[in-house]
């Protein structure tokens, strides 16, 4: 569905994009990118 409403070039690049972070917040809990979110908020 997401890649119909964005195009296949535009969903390409939203999935590279969210590979990167799941690769970069790989090392870290859930708790901790929780508490970075509410610090920053």
């Amino acid at each position: 569905m997401l890649r119909e409403a964005l195009g296949p070039e535009l969903y390409e690049a939203v999935l590279a994009i969210r590979r990167a972070e799941a690769e970069l917040f790989a090392m870290f809990t859930d708790a901790d990118v929780i508490e970075a979110v509410r610090r920053r908020c």
